[in-house]
Formats: structure tokens, sequence, C-alpha cells
């Protein structure tokens, strides 16, 4: 029989303490003028001035007009998972544009693959091992079963050991390196620019080694290698986001981009970054990584990512990277398929009662 519960009701007073609370908070972090770095030997920021805004201004197209500029994006979904196994679907995509016109790509433009993860005792202790299922030949360098320990800090959370499921990531960002690479080597050409969702960080263990490889081959053939993170978790020393102490003293009624923010000093980060606001009705401003292995004009490449950023479903956002986006996402509904072929081939004696019950509160 069900229980019953008397809902009590949070006062009008505990609601005000608790704005006034927050109200003071952030009236301090106002006062943010310069980027927080845990790592104080490998970023040295510099304080916020308005001499480091830069306008976006308008250039002579017909010097631009043949730069391609490919953007791309991953992204994945859990078939199946238990403590101890999960079956994921991936998806890598990228759109090809040129004047602001979409191109037929001469490669393959979206991949989809499955990654097996395990976890496996090594060392007397938990380890994740990754198993790339894939007869896509651009993959083959993932053949190669992947292991790291469940403690790694670079998926672990605190002292927590990672879930499974964490696991499924790094895959995915090793196939995003990967297909970056084969981009880099068939579609684009000097002076062309590839743009990957989120930044040019190698945070995964082992990633540092497939990032390597993309900068090699952009510093060979001269192409531009940049990342937009559609979301800043960058602070500032107060505690405030860095883009909201930035904007602060930002130029009104204007398209601009913002640097120096920070000297890197990071081989697992070889980038500088920037921040910009690519639409004047937006107040949306985006951190901006760009490969450090090459010197080119700075203000034509954020002028190319502001002619891109003009549609109205997402002002001040490159639509290359919405498309992308839009292209890699695995929707729920794609999953059926696969647990229908998985739930009649597994051992539903020894596998399948450990995903009953998440299943069921699902």
């Amino acid at each position: 029989m069900p229980g019953i519960y008397l809902k009590v009701m949070v006062s009008n007073i505990n609601i005000n303490d608790c704005i006034n609370v927050l109200k003071k908070q952030l009236k301090y972090q106002e006062n943010g003028n310069i980027a927080f770095f845990k790592n104080k030997e490998k970023y040295k920021p510099y304080k916020i001035n308005k001499k480091y805004f830069f306008e976006i201004k308008k250039n002579n197209l017909e010097n631009l007009k043949h730069k391609r500029i490919a953007f791309i994006d991953g992204g994945n979904n859990t078939i199946f998972s238990a403590p101890n196994f999960c079956i994921v679907l991936n998806r890598i995509s990228f759109c090809l544009y040129q004047n602001n016109k979409r191109l037929k790509p001469k490669i393959q433009n979206t991949i989809d693959f499955l990654s097996v993860c395990t976890s496996v005792l090594k060392e007397n202790e938990i380890h994740f091992a990754i198993k790339i299922i894939s007869d896509n030949a651009v993959l083959n360098q993932l053949k190669t079963e992947i292991k790291i320990s469940s403690t790694d800090k670079t998926i672990s959370s605190g002292i927590w050991r990672a879930k499974i499921t964490k696991i499924s990531d790094v895959a995915r960002k090793y196939a995003e390196w990967i297909y970056a690479l084969k981009i880099a080597k068939n579609q684009l050409n000097k002076g062309d620019i590839l743009i990957r969702d989120g930044t040019l960080e190698a945070r995964f263990v082992g990633e540092t080694d497939f990032a390597n490889e993309v900068y090699d081959i952009c510093k060979a053939k001269k192409i531009i290698f940049g990342s937009v993170a559609k979301v800043n978790t960058l602070f500032s020393n107060t505690g405030s986001s860095f883009t909201t102490a930035l904007s602060i003293q930002s130029p009104k009624n204007k398209i601009w981009y913002y640097y120096p923010v920070v000297d890197i000093n990071d081989l697992q980060h070889r980038a500088k970054l920037y921040f910009a606001k690519l639409h004047k009705k937006t107040n949306r401003t985006l951190r901006i990584d760009v490969f450090d292995g090459l010197s080119f004009n700075i203000g034509d490449f954020f002028y190319l990512l502001a002619q891109n950023s003009k549609d109205p479903c997402f002002f001040g956002y490159p639509f290359g990277l919405v498309e992308a986006h839009k292209n890699a996402v695995v929707k729920n509904n794609e999953l059926n398929y696969y647990k229908a072929i998985i739930y009649k081939y597994l051992d539903k004696k020894n596998h399948l009662d450990m995903l009953s019950s998440n299943n069921i509160l699902k």
C-alpha cells in the first residue's frame, strides 16, 4: 500500500536568504580580473586588459574565398551497461564549408563504430579494457585493445574509481583525433582550417599521441587547426566564470577576439587560448583554442569563423559545428536495433540479470 507523504514547502524567508547569499557572492565575483589555473608552472595568465580586445574587421573575401573550413564533432550513447561492462555506439561526423556554402567531402563524412568496455584485474587493480569494433579502415589504429586504470585521474571522480561508462568517452576522443588526421591528410590544403568541438587539451591518458599526429600533419601542410568550446569551464581569480569577467570590459556592439589570456607551456595542450564574440546579436563569448605551431593572419581566421556564425538559430556560434554536432548525435531510438541483437546473443543467465535493475529504474 502506498505510503502517505507530507510535502513541506520552503518558506519565503528561506528563499530570500538564499537569494541574498547568492547576490553577495556574485557581487564579489564581479571583481575577477585574471583567469585561474591550478597548474601555475604550465599556465601563466595575464590580467584582463582592454587593449587585448581586437575588433574582427571585414576583410576582402576575394583573398579568403578559396579557404575551406572543416568542422568535426563526435557523439556516443550507451546500448548496455553493467558495473563490469558496457557496449557503446559511437559516431564521428564532419562537414565542409567554403564561402559559407556546404561542400560535398571527398571522404566519408560520418563513421559509426562500437566500443566494448570490460573490467579486468591487472597489477592488483581494476582496469578497464576498451575494444573498438569497426570494419572502417580509418580506425585501424584503434584495433589494439586499450587498458586504463579505473582510478586514473583523467577519468576518475575524486577518490572514487571511474564508472565503466566513462571509458567510452576515451574511445570516442581517440577516434575524433584519428578522424581529424584523416580529414587533414585527404580533404584540406594549405591555408584551410580544421575546427573540432571542445578544446585542444589532451586530457585522457594516451590522447597526446593521437593529438601530436594531427599537429604534425597540420604543420607540414600549413593547415590552421583550432577548437571551439560550447561550454566554458574556466574560472576567474574570484570564482566567477572567466567569460563573465571578460564581458564586463568587452567592447559593446562589436564583434571581437581577445588575446592573450595565458601563456601555455604544456605538451598536452599545444595551443594559444583566445576568447571571441562572433556576432553582434549575441552575448555568447566562446573559448577558442588554436594550435600554436603555425604563423598565420589571426584576424582572417576569426573573420571566417564570424562569417560562419550568422545562422539565426544560434547567433555567434559556427553553424558548421551545429551541423557536425547534429549529425554526430546518437539518439536513444537508434539503440533499439542493437539492443535486440545483443539481447539475443548474450548469455542471459550470467549477464542480463546485472542489467535488469538499471533498465527497470530507467
